[in-house]
């Protein structure tokens, strides 16, 4: 059984993701829309304490469209929900001050510009130092220095999943997937 998004402005595309599932079907807009600050909150699970203080009060995070004044909100692109996840992952099982790692995690977010979110299936940031990142395969061949690698498939997962179309309705969604066939 398969569910669609009804709507004039709503296109869509169809890609088979073969490296997850070899029968799963996602659904994914042609052009992704920016959430609101609450939907951000949901799919990074940063405490709304947190997600202000990076994107507001600290300044480490900038999302794609900064809240400018009071009554504004901010809008974050999945880029800036793939990014905020990161941020959080490696802040919370790395340690360290947040502030070290702004610099990397803008790199990051800077990177994922211009993907393509299937493409990004099965890849990992890799962070050679607190300043930069990279996008690409977990090498396979010995590295020349240290460096912290973070999967990106259970950070596009959260995405993918973003709910079901009856949570969805009415919101702006990033990625919907719309079922499996066995």
């Amino acid at each position: 059984m398969s569910k669609c998004w009804n709507g004039p402005d709503f296109h869509m595309r169809v890609i088979r993701v073969e490296s997850i599932d070899p029968f799963k079907w996602v659904l994914y807009p042609l052009d992704m829309e920016l959430v609101q600050f609450s939907d951000a909150l949901r799919l990074t699970e940063l405490p709304e304490s947190q997600l202000r203080e990076w994107c507001g009060k600290r300044g480490l995070f900038q999302p794609t469209v900064p809240a400018r004044g009071p009554g504004r909100l901010a809008l974050f692109s999945w880029q800036d929900i793939i990014a905020l996840r990161i941020f959080r992952e490696v802040t919370l099982v790395f340690g360290g001050r947040a502030s070290g790692w702004a610099a990397g995690i803008a790199d990051l977010r800077q990177r994922l510009d211009g993907q393509f979110f299937p493409s990004l299936w099965g890849k990992s940031a890799i962070f050679a130092s607190q300043q930069t990142a990279v996008i690409g395969m977990i090498p396979t061949s010995p590295l020349d220095s240290a460096a912290l690698i973070v999967p990106l498939d259970p950070h596009l997962g959260v995405i993918t999943s973003g709910g079901t179309i009856e949570e969805l309705q009415g919101q702006l969604p990033l990625v919907t997937q719309v079922g499996s066939s066995r």
